[in-house]
C-alpha cells in the first residue's frame, strides 16, 4: 500500500544495560555452542521497570523527538509479546495516562513479534481521521518465570527493552512511503504444540519442543515454503509500491535473531549485506520481542549517517504467521 502525508515524526527507545553472553555461559545459563553459532554478544536486562513503564520512558523520548506536546496524542497503541506486569490489565491505558493524556484512546495490540510494524500499518489507516498524532509503543521484559531468555527458543536470545514512534500527518523526520502485510494464519500450528491448556504455563516455555512436535506431523516442508512466500511477497510488494528495489535501501531493519537464522534470512528472504542491517547493535541487546523494528530505527537515527532521501526497509515477522514490511524515507 502506498501512503501519502504519513510521517514518523519522532522515535524513542528505552534499552537497559546488557549482560554479556560470555558471562551467561560462565553461569551455566547459556551454552558455548549456541553463543558461537548465533553470535550474540549480550542481552539487555531490566532489573526494575515493568514493560509499560519502559514504554512510557521510550514514548517520552519519541514525543520530544517529534517536537510535540503529549496532549496532542489522540490514539495510543501498545504492544508486547509477554507479561506486562499485571494479569488481566490494560497496559495501553497506563501508557496513555503517563505518556499522552487520560482522554487519549488506548488499545493493546497483539500479533507476536510482528505487532510493531503491523500496528504501524493499522495506525496509518486511522491517521487521516485523527485530530492529532498516534503514539505506538512496544515493550517486553523476559525476566524469570516461564520464559528463559537464554533457552526458550533455539537461535534467539531475548532482551528487555521498549521502543516508540509518533505517527503524524503534518510532517516528520521520516515519510512512510509504503507497507504490505502478508498472512498465513494456519501456520499458527507451527508453534502451538500438541494440545491446548486451560491456564498459562508455570513451567519453562520450550518453543523448540513445539517445533519438534510440528515437524513430527510431517508438515514442515510445506509450512517453510509458505513462510518464505509470505516474507518475500511482503517485502516485494512494499518495495514495488515504493517504486524501489532492495538495492535502493540504505539500511534494512530485520528481526533480531541469531546468525544461524539471520544468515538464512538474508540469503533466502531479504538479499542484503548484513552490514546494512541492524545486526551490529541487535547482537548486543538480543531479540526485543515486539520492539526490534522501533528500537532498530531509533538506534540507526542515533548513530547518524542518514542523508535526506535515504530509504530504510523495515521487516517484521511473527508466529501466526504474519509479515509486515515498510519503506521509510529520511527527510532530515
Amino acid at each position: 500500500m502506498k501512503w501519502n502525508n504519513t510521517f514518523v515524526a519522532g522515535v524513542g527507545a528505552y534499552v537497559p544495560s546488557s549482560v554479556t553472553t560470555s558471562s551467561a555461559v560462565d553461569q551455566g545459563l547459556y551454552s558455548e555452542e549456541s553463543r558461537e553459532a548465533d553470535g550474540f554478544e549480550g542481552a539487555s536486562i531490566e532489573r526494575e521497570l515493568v514493560p509499560p513503564q519502559m514504554a512510557v520512558e521510550a514514548a517520552g523520548k519519541a514525543v520530544t523527538d517529534a517536537g510535540i506536546d503529549s496532549n496532542d496524542i489522540d490514539i495510543v497503541f501498545h504492544s508486547g509479546i509477554w507479561f506486562q506486569g499485571v494479569d488481566m490489565w490494560p497496559a495501553a491505558s497506563y501508557v496513555a495516562a503517563h505518556a499522552a493524556r487520560p482522554g487519549a484512546r488506548a488499545f493493546d495490540l497483539q500479533q507476536q513479534c510482528n505487532v510493531g510494524l503491523s500496528g504501524l500499518e493499522l495506525a496509518a489507516t486511522l491517521l487521516p481521521s485523527v485530530n492529532g498524532h498516534i503514539l505506538l509503543t512496544t515493550a517486553d521484559r523476559f525476566d524469570g518465570g516461564p520464559v528463559d531468555r537464554w533457552r526458550t527458543e533455539s537461535g534467539v536470545v531475548y532482551g528487555d527493552g521498549a521502543g516508540a514512534v509518533v505517527l503524524s500527518s503534518t510532517g516528520g523526520k521520516f515519510e512512510l512511503v509504503s507497507t504490505h502485510t502478508e498472512a498465513a494464519n494456519d501456520l499458527e500450528k507451527v508453534v502451538r504444540g500438541p494440545q491446548f491448556a486451560t491456564c498459562p504455563s508455570t513451567t519453562t516455555i520450550d518453543i523448540g519442543a513445539r517445533f519438534d512436535y510440528f515437524i513430527s506431523t510431517g508438515g514442515m516442508r510445506a509450512a517453510a515454503g509458505r513462510l518464505v512466500d509470505a516474507v518475500t511477497t511482503s517485502v516485494g510488494r512494499a518495495l514495488a509500491d515504493a517504486e524501489s528495489e532492495i538495492g535502493d535501501m540504505t539500511r534494512v531493519i530485520v528481526p533480531a535473531v541469531g546468525k544461524t537464522k539471520l544468515d538464512w534470512q538474508l540469503q533466502a528472504l531479504i538479499p542484503v549485506d548484513i552490514n546494512r542491517t541492524n545486526w551490529r547493535f541487535a547482537r548486543q541487546m538480543g531479540h526485543l520481542g515486539a520492539g526490534d523494528q522501533f528500537v532498530g530505527l531509533e538506534r540507526m537515527c542515533a548513530e547518524g549517517g542518514l542523508e535526506p532521501g535515504d530509504r530504510i526497509l523495515l521487516v517484521g515477522g511473527g508466529a501466526g504467521f504474519t509479515c509486515t514490511s515498510a519503506v521509510l524515507e529520511f527527510r532530515g
